[in-house]
């Protein structure tokens, strides 16, 4: 208990340290300053960009500012206009907005956004979750339920939140949507008893430790079957189930099976060969200097940089770093040339 109250006071103090509102873009160049987008305060995503952050500050010659904003359709424009040079947010989320598809193609007008990736290597597992004297026990308890979701700022999150309730039999109209824009405020909305659950929980999240300190917690198992593996895969194709040993996350008591995706640390088009080189070089070096930050990073390896599904396209100071490494393989060299060639 006191380590998840202590996660979510680590989160919010770092955050807040790192971040110092978003200067103009040349602002930024003149001071060797890099703008992380993130999700807001209490979500893993800020706590991976806290982190991301953290390493540029400590072992480049640049500096990071963190901007909690309410997800990737609130910091994707800021990467045209300069205002942004880093983001992070699942890989499917980072399809979507490179291809300008689902909420991006309106804010884009269609264009979709000038994105890279510069490395992944952590992954998300995620599913819904409860408090533990809610009375629901697993995915098929959610039917007639409130469930806080929506997530108008992150719509792949919404997908993942539809394939929970494909993977039980169910559908978006068997529970009660109470709607949120992002993760954290659905957090919210169950400690303060609006909701009976959370579409999208994740292992690690600062506001779902708060709420296992609090008041205990559970996150729901995915059944593995064939068939309701098959029917949640279906609804969000960029993800796979993953078997999460107990014990280790506040909310995860007993194994319990999860939807695992991607995490992308994304730069814009223009940021310099160089910047990203050293970025992901830096992420490299210094890998050991992840763990303290929060537990979840035990498990940024770096044999992961490489996207295991590249989604978007690399960024070119990313493709040299990984080319050095050994790890730029002739798969992921067509699937570069795919993303790129489709985006023309």
């Amino acid at each position: 208990m006191k380590r998840g109250t202590c996660m979510v006071a680590v989160a919010v103090v770092t955050s807040f340290v790192l971040f110092g509102g978003v200067g103009t873009s040349a602002q930024a160049q003149s001071a060797g300053l890099i703008q992380i987008g993130t999700h807001p305060v209490g979500a893993f995503f800020n706590i991976v960009g806290t982190a991301v952050g953290k390493v540029i500050d400590a072992r480049t010659p640049m500096k990071a500012k963190v901007a909690p904003l309410s997800g990737p359709s609130a910091w994707m424009p800021m990467m045209v206009t300069g205002e942004m040079d880093l983001g992070v947010c699942n890989a499917t989320d980072a399809n979507w907005g490179y291809l300008g598809k689902e909420t991006y193609g309106k804010i884009s007008k269609g264009k979709g956004f000038p994105l890279r990736l510069v490395l992944t290597g952590i992954y998300n597992d995620i599913s819904v979750g409860v408090a533990k004297d809610s009375g629901i026990k697993t995915l098929k308890d959610l039917k007639g339920k409130r469930v806080a979701a929506g997530f108008a700022n992150s719509p792949a999150v919404q997908h993942q939140f539809l394939s929970a309730l494909a993977n039980a039999g169910l559908s978006i109209k068997d529970v009660k949507v109470i709607p949120v824009s992002a993760p954290p405020p659905a957090m919210k909305a169950v400690l303060e008893g609006r909701a009976d659950a959370s579409g999208s929980v994740t292992t690690g999240m600062p506001v779902f430790a708060e709420l296992a300190a609090k008041k205990g917690a559970l996150l729901l198992s995915f059944d593995p079957s064939p068939e309701a593996k098959a029917r949640a895969l279906k609804a969000y194709p960029h993800g796979w189930l993953n078997l999460v040993k107990g014990g280790q996350y506040p909310g995860v008591d007993v194994d319990t099976w999860l939807l695992r995706y991607e995490i992308y640390v994304l730069a814009r088009a223009d940021l310099s060969d160089g910047a990203v080189y050293d970025i992901i070089k830096a992420m490299w070096d210094y890998n050991s200097d992840l763990p303290p930050i929060h537990n979840k990073f035990k498990e940024w390896e770096k044999e992961n940089y490489a996207s295991k599904l590249l989604l978007v396209p690399y960024h070119p100071g990313a493709v040299k770093f990984l080319e050095e490494k050994g790890l730029w393989t002739s798969d992921l060299e067509e699937r570069q040339k795919g993303l790129l060639t489709g985006k023309k």
